[in-house]
């Protein structure tokens, strides 16, 4: 600390000047230096003669004492203007150091901040310069390993190089950092549809469920396949057919409710549904490479109902003069009968036009049996035909006993 009025230097604790008794006031010694070193530079400027002048002077008249007094003060004067000059170059030297510190600081800063290199990266790769766009990114990574734009972009550059292998991996780093990062998603597509993996396509598409990155998925998804009768409950068999969206797409089903793949049965031609029971359909496209679309299912529960018994005119009675028996048939149903009181069989005769009533005291038994086997109840149908006898044809030796009557009604009945 110095003095603001004689410029004397002030130890700790003073509070006045010992050499002026000025009260001691903090000043900075090197504003004291710079304030009388300008002052004196000016003063030279200013009076440049003066002091030559009073040293030159023959009319002045200065003692001896007085002149050593004064050389010994322009000695000091001299002695502390080197002193300050000394100083005033430190300071500025010490200025200039930390100007130069400051701004060799922020230049570093600037040149190892991410934004910075990710923008030179950026332009390099513009450049189309990628190994300088790569040096850039390594040195970006290095300062932050999760940058997902430069994760991004080196990926990019990785796969316009076809190093797929490192691509994939920076865009499925990506991804662990967002898992719905649209770019990612782009590149991982593009580079597995440069290599004809559409397996990998497909199986990336799995977890997705952003509508926008779906979208990405659409030329690469197999379509399925369409099934022509839909779930439910059938009362008789039918046949199903299976299309496909694309004719260069292969169909493989089965019936037991399993996925389908291509070990399975190909679909040539339309599916018979001919048992009854519980009965899943499972379908699946497959592309050309062996990838498949997601399976399409039917569920069929049949249950065939019997078929009604048969319609049959007359349907029983007594008679005394012959008549046909007729049987309705529907379309798809065959009857099948017997006159000996049996049950009807698909081995028993089969009805095919008008039936004669035979003599006696008969029983004729009917089954209808449908196109799928189906066979219905029994019909029982009891004729009783005797002809009518004249009286006058008829003398007291042919009168027919009881007994011989019902001998002749039971011969009757076995033998048809």
């Amino acid at each position: 600390m110095v003095c603001s009025k004689c410029g004397a230097e002030l130890k700790d604790g003073y509070v006045y000047c010992p050499i002026c008794g000025q009260e001691a006031q903090i000043v900075s010694d090197v504003s004291i230096l710079e304030d009388e070193l300008l002052q004196d530079l000016m003063d030279e400027q200013l009076h440049p003669d003066t002091d030559k002048e009073k040293k030159n002077d023959p009319g002045q008249d200065i003692s001896p004492e007085k002149k050593q007094a004064q050389k010994r003060e322009e000695r000091k004067r001299e002695k502390r203007r080197k002193k300050r000059i000394r100083m005033l170059v430190t300071l500025f030297a010490v200025l200039a150091a930390a100007l130069i510190g400051v701004f060799l600081a922020v230049r570093y800063r600037q040149n190892h901040s991410a934004d910075y290199l990710l923008t030179k990266a950026q332009e390099a790769y513009t450049q189309k310069n990628y190994q300088s766009a790569q040096n850039w990114l390594e040195k970006l990574l290095d300062l932050d390993a999760d940058n997902i734009d430069g994760l991004l972009l080196s990926a990019c550059i990785d796969a316009a190089g076809k190093d797929y292998d490192e691509s994939e991996m920076l865009y499925l780093q990506v991804l662990d950092l967002d898992a719905d990062n649209y770019e990612a998603y782009e590149g991982l597509i593009a580079i597995y549809d440069a290599q004809d993996r559409t397996d990998l396509i497909l199986a990336l598409m799995e977890d997705v469920t952003d509508p926008e990155i779906l979208a990405l998925f659409e030329d690469y998804i197999i379509p399925t396949p369409e099934i022509s009768v839909e779930s439910g409950s059938y009362s008789e068999f039918f046949t199903v057919r299976i299309t496909a969206e694309k004719k260069t797409l292969s169909i493989y089903y089965t019936l037991d409710g399993s996925t389908p793949s291509a070990d399975d049965t190909l679909y040539t031609e339309p599916i018979e549904i001919n048992e009854q029971g519980t009965i899943t359909l499972t379908a699946v496209c497959a592309d050309e490479d062996g990838n498949l679309s997601e399976p399409v299912t039917a569920v069929y529960e049949v249950a065939l109902d019997s078929p009604d018994t048969p319609t049959v005119s007359p349907d029983s009675g007594q008679f005394t003069s012959p008549v046909s028996i007729t049987v309705t048939v529907p379309s798809g149903i065959t009857v099948y009968y017997t006159w000996d009181n049996s049950t009807p069989t698909t081995s028993s005769s089969k009805y095919t036009g008008p039936l004669s009533m035979p003599e006696g005291n008969n029983i004729l038994s009917l089954i209808a049996v449908d196109e799928y086997g189906m066979t219905s109840d029994v019909l029982k149908c009891n004729y009783i035909y005797y002809p009518e006898v004249s009286d006058d044809t008829v003398s007291e030796d042919d009168t027919v006993s009881e007994d011989d009557t019902d001998t002749d009604t039971s011969e009757n009945q076995g033998s048809n």
